[in-house]
């Protein structure tokens, strides 16, 4: 006998075929079955399939990736040319150089690329999207789908354009919510293994080491986490004099654009004249929202979070992690470290509040942070129109194989009409 959810797999498989987005959305819509995330990769990787290179994203990373394996497939490489091209990417990390290397024997071709790398990244962003779906109890409340939904888009499907750093956020993530929700200690392997896919893990897995040493601090993770909103700059001068003194020549080497003083400078003085209103200020939103969530949470809750190992291991880690994120956000590309913070502060966030009945206070900042959560999610989905092409909203597998290489963003079509 074939169980009933069973069926409904198979017959989301099937739709899958015919419109992957339809299906999709019957996969969230039956979040408790054991297909639903397999679901959600294969959409993933469709995407990569059908990746439209438009005007908003054409100096992505990906585009330069495609570009180098191109490149690649059109020579005849030896053990001492793969050497060279990992020497002058000029990055320390070498999953993604293995992955161009082995892809280039075989294709050129851009779908298949980005399908490749879609792929990969799909596997864990689902399995992340997937873990915190499974473990919610009872009807789902208005502010808990928002909250999934911001939880959905920080590090979204189209941030694959930054292969390198954010699928190593989501190895990272997948592994601490292993660990710290379920104490499995193989998630600790897998979140040390995102330095190799980007040197820049360095500082989230010596976090993850410190917490290592010195367990479950609620209280001084969270005067920490506080603290680093009222200080919230690195010293450049130390930081940079600790990194010449202590680590090894590559890493100075391939970090010394990033901790440049000059930029650091520029970066902290720049100005956002140039910007709209809510593209400045959707970022703060969720930021400011997601830490007034873990005050009312530490306070309110933090007799409860200490009754359930998961979660206080969880709320722990989050509190440390988001202390350090804050401290790395005054320098460039450090503020990427604080999307990780925002996810583990928001899977917490999304437990608490589902899983439990709320106090008051709760209630009160819900309605708060309610219009600010929502300006977050159109923000972050605007910003998906640059890669989501219409092949990935409107067709399918076979749609695709007839679009490859020619699928035009959803952002270049709307702007044919206006």
């Amino acid at each position: 006998m074939v169980d009933e959810t069973d069926k409904k797999g198979y017959y989301a498989g099937i739709l899958f075929l015919i419109w992957p987005l339809l299906s999709l959305i019957t996969a969230f819509k039956n979040y408790k079955s054991s297909w639903g995330k397999n679901i959600l990769w294969a959409f993933v990787a469709f995407y990569g399939l059908s990746f439209a290179i438009g005007a908003g994203n054409s100096n992505s990373d990906f585009t330069r990736y495609i570009a180098n394996i191109e490149y690649l497939h059109s020579v005849n490489l030896t053990l001492e040319g793969a050497w060279n091209y990992y020497l002058q990417s000029g990055e320390i990390d070498f999953v993604r150089i293995i992955i161009d290397l082995i892809i280039s024997r075989f294709t050129d071709s851009q779908p298949l690329i980005t399908l490749v790398f879609a792929t990969i990244y799909g596997y864990f962003f689902s399995r992340n999207m997937w873990f915190v779906l499974e473990r919610l109890e009872g009807k789902l409340q208005l502010i808990t789908i928002l909250l999934y939904i911001c939880f959905f888009l920080v590090i979204p499907i189209w941030n694959m354009n930054g292969w390198r750093m954010f699928t190593a956020a989501h190895i990272f993530i997948y592994g601490l919510l292993l660990y710290l929700y379920e104490d499995n200690k193989k998630g600790i392997l897998i979140s040390t293994s995102t330095i190799i896919v980007h040197f820049s893990f360095i500082v989230p897995v010596g976090v993850l080491l410190c917490y290592l040493i010195f367990g479950t601090r609620l209280v001084v993770y969270f005067c920490f986490f506080v603290g680093t909103f009222f200080l919230s700059e690195i010293n450049i001068e130390v930081f940079n004099s600790a990194i010449e003194n202590y680590a090894p020549e590559i890493i100075q080497e391939r970090t010394a654009s990033y901790r440049s003083e000059s930029l650091v400078e520029s970066y902290r003085a720049a100005g956002n004249d140039n910007r709209n209103w809510y593209a400045i200020w959707y970022g703060k939103f969720l930021k400011w929202s997601v830490m007034g969530f873990l005050v009312v949470l530490f306070f309110k809750g933090r007799k409860l979070i200490s009754e359930y190992k998961s979660w206080l291991s969880l709320a722990s880690f989050t509190f440390l992690y988001y202390g350090v994120a804050n401290l790395f956000s005054s320098i460039p590309s450090g503020g990427r470290y604080t999307s990780i913070a925002n996810i583990l502060a928001l899977a917490l966030i999304i437990f608490y509040i589902q899983n439990r009945e709320q106090e008051r206070v709760m209630k009160r900042f819900i309605i708060l942070a309610f219009p600010a959560l929502l300006l977050y999610a159109l923000v972050q989905f605007r910003i998906g129109l640059y890669s989501i092409s219409a092949t990935s909203v409107l067709g399918n597998p076979l749609v695709s194989l007839f679009t490859a290489g020619k699928n035009i963003s959803l952002e270049d079509f709307i702007r044919l009409f206006i």
